[in-house]
């Protein structure tokens, strides 16, 4: 069991918005204020905390999206309510014998599970998939209530929540951003060590003779102890002189009542390297002691026995931590998951399941997963539709702007076509990568591919790809000398990931981000270059070249999205196209590969000649397989000799490049976001 979707309708930066989970740790990434702690929220509001001691959110006109309106711009038919849906699947119908109200009808076939374990399922039995609604109508007055509404399957019954119970049996455990290990657990009052010692003492009879002794060693300790007896004996003589004339006094001293809170207070949290003695939190550093905190509240997990399914919502694991530290933690997390999937149904019937969402700006917190198992989101500008006339509505169904397929962007009716800053609206959008049927060639490929480096691809929606480390290498630079006079341009730049292939074979990159997610027909990529060589006069390989730009074409073609690729080609090389370049680009490379070849230079450098510039680039290309020359070294060493810091006269910049450069650097809508 599992959750499997959920939608978001009218919830803060959420119009329409539909995401798609796999079993296991899925990991939501994206910029700032691309809606994930906004999406944990609402799995808050879907479920009930394992521990009830958690503090509950209550909703207000604030999580109300806008639709493009001002808050003075309000009306009658805009958005009131907030519509939340989870869905959740299983491929054992024994499962969810209890959730027999909540079944849906027609449920979803469930989306690949990449190299996820399996999960248990009764041979031969036909999944199933429960759906539960939550309508929030978020209170109209400051100290008002907020109303919930529930619904349970299709919502066709009278009683719209028949089995709220069963709902129950649905939790989560909530890990917030930005955690102070050293409040939480140095002096706030050790109310987190006393939740640990309170599910550790479940049983009233463990719980008593832990008291018991606890409080025997207070008094042990009051008698055995000179220095409290000798307290005692300097108060009782004073005291003994105030009282003798009325009621005498004695005077003694003992520890309060043994009670877990007055345990708790008076205990603190050590840590230190293993072979020296635990001392204080402040002397740890910020990272170790956030794993302490997260330690604590993992424990909490020990009661996934105690729900059907217990959702671990982990807002930016990676604070404080170095990389590795970030992947130990994600293995961790998917082993409490792993344990969890085989764990036996207890006498109580709980079937104890764990899954894991955790919301994250760290590459490599998103590479510690299944590239299936990544949510991409993105926050996009949408161009508010006219409010809309009053009309009857489904209840379970909410208000939102609805995603066109082609495009990839939020469809508006002809009226609204027109632009109107006043309408002007942001919305949060979702790729679930599980759900682009991405061929088994492409997963596999970019399961490999994909490191801490590579998969900045996914958090930006400008991507420049290129075959190999030389332009990788030499773009920066050329970029800081191009948009010299265009601050924005070069801000953009920044904002581009840059990504080498190491090879040639594009594809599986740009379908995955170029392929739409059919709940949302959103796309990971706004803007894609593709940089590649065309190896002219190099035989097979400038066939190869010329295949491998058609298919990219084709590719351009059959995903629609002729608006947000492109390919830039050469005739021959990198380095033959710098020394086309012509300008000071010669004796650059002249210097560099004397670097490189200091017995032989000469000799390579007659061959390249004094003829045109086509002539001397096919030369270079072909002494660059020859040679067997490092290209990223060459790279390095061409720039190294240039002027600097970079100017126009640094170097010359190939046409190809400065209009791969300029196109993606583009503004787009969202510039203004």
């Amino acid at each position: 069991m599992y959750l499997s979707q959920l939608h978001l309708q009218g919830f803060r930066t959420a119009a329409d918005t539909k995401i798609s989970f796999q079993p296991g740790v899925s990991v939501l990434l994206g910029e700032n204020n691309a809606g994930k702690s906004n999406v944990m929220d609402a799995l808050r509001h879907l479920t009930q905390p394992l521990d009830p001691r958690e503090r509950s959110l209550h909703p207000s006109l604030d999580d109300l999206h806008r639709d493009g309106c001002t808050a003075e711009g309000h009306n009658q038919n805009c958005r009131t309510s907030i519509d939340l849906t989870a869905r959740y699947f299983s491929r054992n119908p024994a499962d969810l014998h209890l959730y027999a109200s909540a079944f849906a009808e027609d449920p979803e076939k469930p989306h690949p599970d990449g190299q996820q374990p399996p999960l248990p399922s009764a041979p031969g039995a036909t999944p199933k998939a429960i759906r539960y609604h939550l309508n929030i109508a978020p209170p109209t007055t400051p100290f008002g209530m907020a109303k919930r509404t529930w619904t349970a399957g299709t919502g066709t019954t009278a009683d719209r929540d028949p089995e709220p119970a069963a709902r129950d049996r649905i939790r989560h455990v909530y890990l917030p951003p930005l955690r102070d290990a050293g409040r939480e657990l140095g002096s706030a009052g050790g109310a987190r060590i006393q939740h640990i010692l309170e599910r550790l003492l479940k049983d009233d009879a463990d719980r008593e003779e832990f008291l018991s002794e606890v409080g025997g060693a207070f008094k042990q300790l009051r008698s055995t102890q000179k220095p409290l007896q000798t307290a005692v004996e300097a108060v009782q003589g004073r005291l003994t002189r105030l009282t003798e004339g009325a009621h005498s006094q004695t005077a003694d001293l003992g520890f309060a009542d043994a009670t877990l809170s007055s345990i708790a207070r008076n205990l603190r949290f050590l840590m230190a390297q293993v072979g020296l003695d635990p001392r204080d939190l402040a002397e740890s550093g910020l990272g170790y002691a956030n794993l302490m905190f997260m330690a604590t509240v993992l424990t909490q997990l020990e009661r996934a026995a105690e729900a059907d399914l217990t959702l671990l919502l982990v807002e930016e694991p990676e604070a404080h931590l170095h990389p590795q530290l970030q992947a130990i933690l994600l293995d961790h997390l998917a082993e409490e998951v792993r344990k969890s999937q085989v764990r036996e149904v207890d006498a109580h019937g709980w079937l104890g399941r764990i899954q894991v969402v955790v919301t994250t700006h760290s590459p490599h917190v998103a590479t510690a997963v299944d590239p299936s198992n990544v949510v991409v989101l993105q926050r996009r500008t949408v161009q508010a539709p006219a409010p809309p006339q009053p009309q009857p509505q489904d209840e379970t169904i909410g208000q939102g702007n609805s995603p066109g397929p082609e495009t990839g962007e939020a469809s508006t009716s002809p009226a609204d076509a027109a632009p109107n800053p006043s309408r002007q609206s942001y919305t949060t959008t979702a790729v679930s990568v599980c759900r682009l049927n991405l061929p088994d060639y492409d997963r596999n490929k970019i399961r490999n591919y994909l490191n801490a480096t590579r998969n900045v691809m996914l958090f930006g929606q400008r991507i420049l790809l290129v075959e190999g480390i030389a332009e990788s290498v030499v773009l920066p630079a050329f970029a800081r000398t191009i948009f010299a006079d265009s601050p924005a341009q070069l801000q953009r730049f920044h904002g581009t990931a840059l990504i080498p292939i190491d090879g040639v074979d594009f594809l599986p990159y740009m379908r995955l981000l170029l392929a739409a997610d059919p709940d949302t027909g959103r796309r990971i990529a706004r803007r894609v270059a593709v940089i590649t060589d065309g190896d002219a006069g190099k035989d097979h390989r400038q066939q190869l070249a010329e295949t491998r730009i058609s298919e990219i074409g084709q590719q351009i073609t059959s995903t629609g999205s002729s608006g947000a690729v492109r390919v830039f080609s050469n005739e021959f090389t990198l380095e033959s196209e710098l020394l086309k370049a012509n300008g000071v680009n010669r004796n650059l490379l002249l210097q560099a590969w004397q670097k490189q070849r200091p017995k032989a230079w000469e000799g390579d450098w007659e061959a390249i000649g004094e003829g045109s510039p086509s002539e001397q680039a096919r030369a270079i290309s072909l002494l660059l397989d020859s040679k067997k020359i490092r290209k990223g070294d060459l790279a390095q060493d061409f720039l190294s000799g240039a002027e600097q810091p970079f100017t126009r006269s640094s170097f010359a910049v190939p046409d190809y490049l400065t209009d791969a450069l300029n196109w993606v650097t583009e503004e787009l809508p969202d510039d203004h976001a």
